[in-house]
């Protein structure tokens, strides 16, 4: 399985959403209403892939795409 595609099914898992849901294209504030849900996401997502976001970083992501491809990127890059 791809990085991406396991980053795409934790978020799903973490949001409890369906998998379908959890769409490339879907803007994560469509996923959650509270800001605060997206933080602990953007923490578990941290340490379940090993990756350091910052919050410079995370200011672009809109989408589970966005999403997926940075956290995917950044765990690429610690290996």
């Amino acid at each position: 399985m791809q990085l991406e595609e396991s980053v795409r099914r934790r978020i799903a898992e973490i949001l409890r959403q369906p998998l379908e849901k959890v769409a490339d294209a879907t803007e994560l504030i469509d996923l959650v209403a509270e800001s605060f849900v997206l933080v602990e996401m953007a923490i578990e997502l941290q340490e379940e892939f090993h990756v350091r976001l910052r919050q410079e970083d995370l200011n672009g992501v809109r989408t589970v795409a966005d999403l997926t491809r940075l956290v995917a990127s950044r765990a690429r890059a610690e290996v």
